[in-house]
């Protein structure tokens, strides 16, 4: 697809694994800017992402109108999400940096992942297609944890417990999400009820 900016039409496809993570911490370098509701750090990370994956000049960039700046950032942001809804990108778990943490540590801890399992190397790891890389990932994570819950059911520490076994605990995404709750009940108050007649809904009986 063709991208129309700074008086020129650039072509844009989802890269593969490689860029596209290190394309991913700068849109996440954008989104803090943007919680933190810093202007300017927000224009520098805007730029800085669509330098990256269009290979323009920042300088270049910075004279572009507004619009195609916002419009181009929308149209690659869309088109590089993966295209299935994985429950391994949905942990609801905010991330906390640790000590060791560096810039750009993202890409290596993907490449590790699929280096330890499945011995490849780094070049091949780079060109995985993202949707295959996130797939094959979560299968992994999956392997890994009921392997651990195997072992912690064989093991005398999940059943020292006052109520017998007790399961290891799975991460937010493997967990089953509440199905039909139930809506709770409200009081509305008087002046915010309906005025005239109130018919009541009656479900059909068969």
């Amino acid at each position: 697809m063709q991208i129309k900016i700074a008086e020129g039409e650039y072509e844009y496809t989802r890269p593969p694994l490689k860029p596209w993570l290190l394309l991913e911490d700068k849109r996440v370098n954008l989104t803090e800017a943007i919680t933190a509701q810093d202007r300017v750090i927000v224009a520098d990370c805007l730029v800085e992402f669509l330098s990256f994956a269009l290979k323009i000049p920042k300088e270049t960039l910075c004279l572009c109108p507004w619009y195609e700046v916002a419009s181009a950032y929308t149209y690659i942001s869309t088109l590089n999400s993966p295209k299935f809804d994985f429950p391994f990108l949905n942990s609801n778990v905010k991330y906390k940096k640790e000590i060791w943490d560096y810039k750009g540590r993202t890409w290596y801890i993907w490449a590790n992942i699929f280096a330890r399992k499945y011995n490849w190397n780094l070049d091949l790891i780079a060109e995985l297609d993202v949707d295959d890389a996130i797939a094959l990932a979560q299968e992994i994570a999956v392997d890994d944890q009921l392997d651990k819950e195997w072992k912690w059911m064989t093991s005398e520490i999940a059943y020292q417990t006052k109520e017998g076994f007790k399961p290891l605990d799975r991460p937010n995404w493997m967990k089953y999400a509440e199905l039909n709750k139930e809506i709770p009940m409200l009081k509305i108050r008087k002046d915010l009820m309906p005025s005239g007649i109130i018919i009541r809904f009656t479900p059909p009986t068969d």
